[in-house]
């Protein structure tokens, strides 16, 4: 959930008209969407148009999601409990 809210707080602060801007519907004419945290694996507008989708940075971002999870987890866990 943590990494969920990152990522959306990111995509707004990183793009140029906030979060609508990556879902497409925002009033900019010529804004940047960025979409992604820690690393950017999105990004879509500008002046001269453009589209950008990077499938190994996504993967590297779930990755870093779940492993933070898991070891959260474990770090919680009441010992003892199996």
């Amino acid at each position: 959930m943590i990494f969920l809210l990152a990522n959306l707080l990111a995509a707004h602060l990183l793009s140029d008209c906030g979060l609508p801007a990556v879902f497409g519907r925002d009033a900019c004419a010529d804004d940047i969407a960025l979409a992604g945290f820690p690393l950017v694996f999105f990004e879509e507008g500008g002046f001269a148009f453009r589209r950008n989708f990077n499938l190994p940075d996504l993967l590297i971002d779930v990755l870093i999601g779940l492993g933070t999870g898991i070891l959260g987890g474990f770090v919680v866990r009441k010992p003892g409990s199996q």
